[in-house]
């Protein structure tokens, strides 16, 4: 007995430092690739779950990077698509200190319906693009919706051992996933029978389609899943030789349960990581070829989000691997909502404070909207689910934000959805032979642009040139000069502007200047990437009576709140002014029931610019001017602490000084809207539309 432990001992100390070397050397290339390439996340805040066609999506955006606000991205793509995945809209918005801000007019043609929204950044697409940011919104628009019940449909049955093996003799874990046809949860029960057709276990789900069972299989037994309405689903084939892992949570942490049975599915250790960083490196003690290991995982000072567990032979050999969902609370504010004071009168203030029980350093958003037309209080989502659970899972979870919820169950159910989810952001043999894929996309330093330039008419490049550029936003202007190479390419990066711009190429030779040919190459701002189909399962929208205000309000938008007539018939033809907004007007320009249109295609202006022109020609229009540089301000029917309005020339965002920089007798119209849906923040503040001539009738 004696020699028998003077042999072990020193065998097991050099066995267990021969295994932390092993499992060292993966953990050191996780770690590196982690740093070098660390997971970036993004959130959108929406002020709303519904809209109708014609108004605006408002969002926020924020930015994560181990578990801390991230500053690596410049650059956010947001689409909204349909239901097969095709983009109808897609904004490119710059990020600032790991914030961006941006919204989605949505078209008041758009169909009644539901749709997909998707955010991304370059730095997110070097990862699986399945935990890209997506979610579903609402949209009522030309077609009525009939809300209605969800008809029963067959249903979709899989079954996920706990550790990923089916082991013969012992005692595994399965928890299972019921979805019907739309890949939503279906409620389900019954029976597992075996090769006989013997009942060995029952089950029914636990929440949301989601449940487990125990089950000891035999040696050469078949497992199948009789439902009630006697539909069969098959359990995974059985193994003699694995690894079954039980994990569960108990009141002094996680505690885990290692049976196994086999030469090479012995454990040697267990590696706990998340988001790529290693927490978690437990050496397991030497065993035969068969039986059981017994621990407590410690996770009290650990961040909250997904763990994936690990068990390996000493050979670096996965043999088992289980999520499980740590949530230590870290996240969470204490704040307290006061309503000062509250009217709900039309067009009453009201006053509101959010206050936090200790100073904070952070960045908030807060959405006010009408909870008439909102089809629960709480959202399925929140930014709490999105950056610690559904971001580092690839399949769908149903209403995520209720595991961030106080409720008893919550702790259990998200187990449900660690059972019957994989993780897969990189293989574990790739990071044991130090093989872990470099990055593929790189941040592009806000919107770049490139492209060739000609000399118009001819194949002749405008080659070894200063080329000028001239870039006007709705906020301001910029020349800047770039030079092309030796076949006429030119580069420029680092361009930040919000909404549209208008950009002007160049040559600087005055009258000698040539006419150019530009062709932009596919750059940051319309650069596509392969991204896979967004097919997110779809619930029929069942709130009867908030589709049905929701249908009114697109009813009274689309007809400027007014009253429609049935079968009138109007004879004659139609007037020039009507004919002049049909020529130069589109989209939400040509609405507007309180606009006015000034007709100046017959005027002649001498000597003034238009806005000379227009001051004391429009009734609550005021035009100031002032400043270091003598800058226009317009304002319409404000007092007070006033904002100027918006303006938009060829229904492109505009400044003053351009459309002062215009021939008056070079315009043809100018729309004046007291407030117009299509520009930023719907016009509050009035919006100013000018045309310049093209056609005349």
């Amino acid at each position: 007995m004696r020699i028998y432990k003077f042999f072990l001992l020193p065998f097991l100390g050099m066995w267990c430092l021969i295994n932390q070397i092993h499992s060292q050397e993966f953990v050191n290339n996780l770690d590196k690739w982690g740093k070098a390439d660390p997971i970036q996340k993004t959130y959108l805040q929406l002020d709303r779950a519904t809209y109708f066609a014609g108004q605006t999506i408002w969002f926020k955006a924020y930015f994560m990077a181990d578990f801390l606000p991230s500053s690596a991205n410049s650059t956010l793509f947001v689409e909204l698509l349909d239901n097969k995945s095709h983009p109808l809209i897609k904004k490119v918005l710059p990020v600032f200190g790991a914030l961006s801000y941006g919204q989605i007019d949505l078209p008041n043609t758009l169909a009644t319906g539901s749709y997909q929204l998707r955010a991304y950044t370059p730095l997110m697409l070097n990862f699986d693009k399945s935990y890209l940011f997506s979610r579903r919104v609402e949209v009522f628009g030309n077609n009525k919706l009939k809300a209605g019940a969800i008809p029963a449909t067959p249903v979709t049955l899989h079954f996920y051992p706990e550790g990923g093996n089916l082991v013969t003799g012992f005692k595994n874990n399965i928890a299972f996933k019921a979805t019907d046809q739309q890949g939503l949860p279906a409620t389900v029960s019954g029976r597992i029978i075996d090769q006989e057709n013997k009942t060995v276990a029952s089950f029914s789900t636990q929440h949301d389609g989601m449940g487990q069972f125990a089950l000891v299989p035999a040696t050469g037994g078949h497992y199948q899943a009789l439902l009630d309405n006697n539909q069969k689903a098959s359990l995974p084939e059985v193994t003699n030789e694995g690894v079954a892992l039980m994990i569960k949570n108990t009141q002094k942490g996680k505690t885990f349960a290692i049976n196994y049975r086999g030469e090479k599915q012995v454990p040697a250790y267990l590696i706990g990581q998340m988001q790529h960083q290693v927490f978690i490196k437990q050496a397991l003690p030497v065993k035969p070829n068969n039986g059981t290991i017994n621990g407590v995982l410690q996770t009290g000072n650990m961040p909250s989000g997904v763990l994936q567990i690990t068990i390996f032979n000493k050979d670096g050999l996965p043999l088992a691997e289980r999520l499980t969902f740590i949530d230590n609370k870290e996240y969470r504010l204490t704040t307290t909502f006061r309503a000062d004071t509250l009217n709900t009168g039309t067009r009453k203030k009201n006053h509101f404070s959010i206050a936090f029980a200790d100073s904070i350093v952070g960045n908030f958003s807060v959405a006010v909207t009408d909870a008439d037309y909102e089809p629960a209080t709480d959202r399925p989502g929140n930014i709490y689910s999105s950056f610690l659970l559904t971001s580092d899972i690839p399949g769908y979870v149903y209403h995520p934000a209720y595991y961030f919820s106080d409720s008893p169950n919550a702790a259990e159910d998200v187990e449900l959805v660690m059972l019957t989810n994989g993780w897969r952001r990189f293989l574990w043999k790739d990071a044991v032979a130090n093989r872990l894929p470099p990055p593929v996309h790189k941040d592009p330093g806000f919107i770049s642009l490139s492209g060739r330039v000609n000399i118009a008419g001819s194949r002749k490049s405008f080659a070894d040139k200063d080329l000028l550029v001239w870039v006007a936003t709705d906020s301001d202007r910029r020349l800047q000069t770039v030079k092309t190479d030796a076949v006429g390419h030119f580069k420029m990066d680092s361009l930040i502007f919000f909404n549209k711009a208008k950009i002007l190429f160049s040559d600087i030779h005055g009258k000698k200047s040539k006419q150019l040919t530009v062709k932009l190459n596919s750059d940051s701002l319309i650069k596509s990437f392969s991204i896979p189909p967004l097919l997110l399962p779809y619930k029929p929208f069942t709130h009867t009576g908030i589709a049905n205000k929701m249908n009114n309000a697109w009813f009274d938008y689309t007809r400027g709140e007014g009253v429609m007539l049935d079968s009138v018939t109007v004879l004659g033809v139609r007037n020039r002014l009507r004919q002049l907004e049909d020529i130069y007007m589109s989209g939400l320009f040509a609405g507007g029931i309180d606009a006015r249109t000034i007709d100046l295609t017959r005027e002649f202006i001498p000597n003034q610019n238009i806005f000379d022109y227009l001051q004391g020609r429009v009734a609550g229009l005021t035009i100031m001017r002032g400043g270091q540089f003598g800058d226009y301000q317009l304002y319409y029917r404000q007092g007070g602490l006033r904002r100027p309005m918006q303006l938009y020339l060829d229904e492109m965002p505009t400044d003053p000084g351009m459309i002062a920089s215009l021939n008056p007798n070079d315009i043809a119209l100018v729309k004046l809207f007291p407030t117009f849906i299509g520009a930023p923040g719907g016009g509050a503040n009035g919006v100013l539309a000018v045309y310049t001539k093209r056609e005349t009738i």
